[in-house]
């Protein structure tokens, strides 16, 4: 009797031990679908439109003629929708050392970028035009976002290369911020693909690992993100947009208006968020009562989408229409609907915790 109530005894133990391992385990694979379906793929896609940048301002810079002003403009495009895809990625080696913000100093509501400019061009501060200088210098004159300034008229039109008596200058800092935007950018992916990085910390969760000790707490660590990217979206970059009414719209302060790609980046960030959430693969995860949950939200996705993709004018161009007024008005519904299935009713179905707000701590 004795022994057979030690062996129960020891069976018990092994289950419950069993059980805690498999619970702990229970998101890893979600994670590593994540990571490998997605981030690195779009890491990797934003490294090498990146890298392309730098060609084209050389090019526009030696000759510049309506060719090559049309081949910097669709370069920086591609480099803006790329970033789209992985700028709600406010986690690990995305954010490490404000690559970030050095990529893209947003939201600038006081105009910093602006003003830091104007006041190096005053000084002729030569450094800028040093990409291993600028990248020790203010987030604000090192990103795609201050580049636009320079590159761009107001109007949209490409103006970095036409003749003056910067332009030399104009050029070499603009050729700077590109080389140093490629920099962050082969960072990034790096970091990302490296088995032994911070993919390892997501991955392998414990107790001596930080804020990661559990592989729910991964999940959620990327969860958080996503739902955070939402209310950017929406908070940062719609809501100050539009205003309180169309008189009081604002367009320069949708991000990358000025060169007419804000259309493009907004739908870059939410078709990112779709592809990231596609990717974690939750529906084998749920019980029967919550499998519409992913159809609806993919749903709601497509509608946001496509109600952008027939603005058919710059936004910039077009705010004060009733036409894009009102669908940036209905774009703003459709995220507060995308925020409240995922954050209220994914993370409660999956048993995690996604109302988190990234930004003010919630």
């Amino acid at each position: 009797m004795r022994n057979f109530l030690i062996a129960a005894a020891v069976l018990s133990t092994a289950c419950l031990e069993m059980g805690m391992a498999v619970a702990a385990d229970a998101y890893t694979a979600n994670v590593r679908q994540v990571i490998e379906g997605y981030i690195r793929p779009a890491t990797s896609t934003f490294a090498r439109q990146a890298s392309a940048l730098p060609p084209t301002i050389d090019a526009l810079c030696t000759t510049t003629t309506a060719q090559t002003k049309a081949d910097f403009a669709d370069g920086y495009r591609e480099v803006v929708t790329a970033f789209g895809g992985i700028s709600f990625l406010r986690f690990g080696p995305t954010i490490e050392d404000h690559r970030l913000d050095s990529l893209a100093f947003m939201p600038d509501a006081r105009g910093i970028t602006r003003r830091q400019i104007r006041r190096t061009f005053a000084m002729k501060d030569p450094s800028i035009t040093d990409p291993n200088q600028l990248s020790g210098k203010s987030v604000a004159l090192q990103g795609l976002t201050a580049l636009q300034l320079i590159a761009f008229s107001k109007d949209g039109e490409v103006v970095l290369g036409d003749p003056g008596e910067d332009r030399d200058y104009i050029c070499g800092y603009a050729s700077a911020i590109a080389e140093n935007v490629a920099r962050i950018a082969a960072e990034i992916e790096t970091d990302w693909q490296d088995e032994n990085g911070y993919s390892a910390h997501l991955l392998n969760p414990g107790p001596d690992n930080g804020q990661i000790r559990t592989s729910k707490e991964a999940i959620e660590t990327i969860f958080n993100a996503l739902v955070t990217g939402l209310i950017i979206v929406k908070d940062q970059e719609l809501l100050p947009t539009r205003g309180t009414e169309i008189k009081k719209a604002k367009a320069h302060r949708l991000p990358f208006s000025r060169s007419g790609d804000g259309r493009a980046y907004l739908i870059a960030e939410l078709q990112g968020i779709e592809a990231a959430l596609r990717a974690a693969h939750f529906e084998p995860d749920l019980d029967e009562e919550f499998r519409w949950i992913p159809d609806s939200i993919h749903f709601e996705f497509a509608n946001g989408i496509a109600n952008l993709e027939s603005i058919d004018t710059p936004i910039r161009q077009s705010l004060k229409s009733e036409n894009t007024y009102k669908k940036l008005g209905l774009l703003v519904i459709t995220i507060n609907s995308l925020r409240d299935t995922i954050a209220l009713e994914l993370a409660g179905a999956l048993g995690l915790s996604g109302g988190f707000n990234a930004l003010d701590g919630d």
